[in-house]
């Protein structure tokens, strides 16, 4: 089965294209999931969750704080964060090899991050896709939106799209949320029959 990450900044965009993706496979007759890390992090106590000032957890030190510190944003991960991003992930994975395919939306904090995705979806069928817009963009969405702290998204901004190796990138100031998915449709597609495609034996010329 396969895997396609959507990763991009907050208020990127991506949790709409997500769902536009997964109705445009299901008009193909495919059954896609949708997973992310509110699937998990939303779930546990607020106790051990810092989101800025405007929640600082009593025991966040132990689990994630995302803070802005001189205008990058800063993650700090204890040991009960640390395995629930790494099951989190494997969750994806587990998923995924069981038969079911995964759209997840994502947002690479560090290397870390996508050197722990490399390991745990290893010997999947994963396609790596860019959700991009322009700052103005984001921030006037981000403005708009009542669940997100202003300026998480120009923290973000240059730093998720540092590490990732995509295979195809889409612009959602300029595609809407459909377009958007149909790009990817398309992109996932033509990679999938390029793979499918039988290869030309190699010949050696008879020596002489």
């Amino acid at each position: 089965m396969s895997v396609i990450v959507l990763n991009g900044t907050s208020s990127a965009g991506k949790s709409t294209l997500a769902a536009a993706l997964r109705d445009r496979f299901a008009e193909a007759g495919e059954c896609w999931l949708v997973m992310s890390q509110d699937d998990f992090f939303s779930k546990i106590p607020r106790a051990f969750v810092r989101y800025g000032t405007v929640h600082v957890g009593s025991f966040a030190h132990q689990g994630v704080s995302l803070a802005i510190v001189d205008g990058v944003l800063t993650r700090r991960v204890g040991p009960i964060g640390a395995r629930l991003l790494e099951a989190y992930r494997a969750a994806i994975a587990a998923t995924a090899r069981s038969g079911v395919n995964v759209i997840v939306d994502e947002v690479l904090v560090d290397e870390s991050d996508w050197q722990s995705w490399c390991r745990h979806l290893e010997g999947l069928d994963v396609h790596w896709v860019g959700v991009r817009a322009a700052l103005e963009v984001v921030e006037a969405r981000e403005r708009g939106r009542t669940d997100r702290v202003n300026g998480i998204a120009r923290a973000e901004y240059d730093q998720v799209h540092r590490y990732a190796n995509y295979r195809t990138e889409v612009d959602t100031a300029v595609l809407d949320p459909a377009a958007a998915a149909r790009a990817i449709f398309a992109a996932r597609r033509s990679d999938r029959s390029r793979s499918r495609a039988p290869q030309r034996p190699s010949i050696t010329p008879p020596p002489r």
